[in-house]
This record gives structure tokens, sequence and C-alpha cells, in this order.
């Protein structure tokens, strides 16, 4: 009978234990930023200079964690089987968004399985071509695609990737057909751009920035609705003669459904106070973007816009991963 009446004790004490353990405010121990692609890439760069400053906000360490692989999924698929207890989150990008509409199969919903927390950066994306190239202007190029269907080559990141989707948007709203040849990662296709094997390429700034200032490559135009303070002598795509043209790509944090509210808008006022702070704002000076998180809500609005328009590009596209 003692015994017995210690083991319950015993058992009773570990429940005690138990429940002060998951009772203790967030956060208690270390966050962890899942990165969905390889090291040394813009997106790991941008993770770790916030994640750095988000730890001095959340009085605990913040650790990256590339899982890169799978055009993002591999990353998104280990956040969705994370805990959803706040110590897990991702730094998504657009394939977030378009990976939907490429994928019947994916291992997750990605309208179910995941929980905004926020939008903390929007950028536009630069068409540039090759200055050797006898290609102007976006007009210029409309009217050289229409005069040779399939002759002008523009290079992507790879099938399915941000610079083929706005390639595909280009062909869809212009009515041309350009020839898209695929790269492993947007430095492949930048060097064979600069080598003058390709004519065209869409690319975030912070890639081309030094091949623009030496006159290798030239801009012929900004995705966004409106002409970027990053670069405002930059025509918009719409303005130079491809109308309703409209690409923004973006950055944001997202964890596994589930996670407590009150746990997601801890985060997002910590990320929000950290993208607010002098040193940050210089660190991530040269993405040319706008900074600042959106709420949880705001951020949910637009994964569901982006999913439902690059699901209906890639089936008018046709668009298939090969």
């Amino acid at each position: 009978m003692k015994r017995l009446i210690r083991s319950a004790l015993i058992g009773a004490c570990a429940s005690l234990f138990a429940l002060a353990a998951t009772a203790q405010p967030y956060p208690s121990k270390p966050v962890r930023i899942i990165v969905p692609f390889a090291p040394g890439g813009t997106t790991d760069m941008v993770a770790r200079v916030i994640g750095a400053k988000l730890a001095e906000f959340l009085g605990q360490p913040v650790v990256v964690d590339n899982k890169g692989g799978g055009g993002t999924i591999i990353g998104t698929d280990a956040l969705a089987k994370s805990p959803a207890d706040g110590y897990t989150i991702m730094l998504a990008t657009p394939d977030f968004t378009i990976n939907p509409g490429l994928q019947p199969k994916l291992p997750y919903d990605t309208q179910r399985d995941f929980a905004p927390i926020a939008l903390i950066a929007t950028y536009p994306m630069i068409l540039v071509a090759n200055a050797e190239h006898k290609i102007g202007s976006v007009s210029d190029l409309v009217a050289q695609a229409k005069a040779r269907p399939g002759q002008i080559n523009i290079a992507s990141a790879g099938n399915g990737s941000m610079p083929h989707l706005c390639a595909a948007l280009f062909d869809n709203l212009a009515n041309v057909k350009l020839t898209v040849v695929p790269y492993k990662g947007n430095g492949p296709a930048l060097n064979d751009l600069l080598a003058g094997h390709v004519s065209l390429l869409f690319s975030g700034g912070p890639p081309v920035a030094a091949h623009i200032k030496s006159g290798k490559l030239k801009v012929l135009g900004v995705t966004t609705a409106k002409r970027h303070v990053s670069m405002p002598d930059a025509p918009t795509l719409a303005e130079s003669g491809v109308p309703g043209y409209e690409v923004t790509a973006w950055f944001g944090f997202i964890a596994p459904a589930g996670v407590p509210k009150e746990v997601i808008a801890r985060l997002n006022t910590d990320i929000g106070r950290a993208l607010a702070s002098p040193d940050i704002r210089e660190k991530l000076a040269s993405l040319g973007a706008d900074l600042g998180a959106s709420s949880p809500d705001e951020f949910a609005t637009v994964v569901r816009e982006e999913i439902d328009k690059w699901g209906r590009l890639v089936r008018a596209a046709n668009i298939k991963l090969e």
C-alpha cells in the first residue's frame, strides 16, 4: 500500500511539473527559423539579420535552420510537421503560394496547415537585358517578340520559379511567345545572361545591381504597379506597353497551424520591432524592399490572393514541372 501511495504521489508530482512546464510564458526556449533554401542566398541573409535582432526582443536565442530543396517544399513540409508551439517558424517567399498550382500532391495543405505571422518585406522583380543585345525597351521587346515568335530567349531560375512565372505572365499579357531557358538557380541564369547566351532575365534587385551599374545589363522595367523608390527612373511594365502587369515579390513569416493567437501576436509585435530598428533597415537596404510587419490577417489575405493568381496563370500557360 505504501508503494502504491508513493507511486501515486510521484505520478502526481510529475503531472504537476508537466503542467508547470506547459504553463511557462512564451518564449522559454530557443526559436528556430526554417529557411527553405540553402545557406548563402538572399532569404538566408534576411532570416539571419532579422533573427539576430528578434532574439534581443524575445530574450531567447533564435537559430536559422536551412532546409533547401524541392522548390521550398522540403522546408515547408518540415514546418507543417513541427509542434504548434511557436518555437518553429519559417521565412516564406512567393514559392509558398506558387507551389499549390504547380504541385497537385503537396505533402501539406498550404491554406489549412499554416498560420501567417507577418508579411515583412515587398519588392519589385526587375526585367533586365544584356546590354549588347538590341532590345532597348519593353515596347521594343514586345515588337521584336511578335515579329520573331519563340526566337527571343529569357532565362529563369528553374521551372516554376518566380522568374519563370514572371516570364509566363509577360507572355500572357503581352500576347507574345518568349522561349524560357531554365537553370538550376538564379546564379547560373545570371551568368549566362552576362555571357550573352540569353537575352533577358527577371530578377530581384541585389543580384543584378552591380551589373546594372557597370553597364553590362540594362533595366527594361519593374514589375510593381507603380515605379519603385529603389529605381525611380525605371518604368513599370504596365506603363511600358503591358497593361495589367503587376508582380510584387515578398518575404513573410509563417508558423504551423494551431499556434496560440497570443504567441502569434507576440511574434508579430517583436518582428515589427526588429524591422523598425535602424541597424536592421541599414543592413537590409540593399534589398530595395519596403520593410514593415503586416498584421497576420493582412498576410493571410495576400497568401490567398497569390495562390489564386499563380494557380490561374499556371493553368492558362499550361506550365508543367519536368
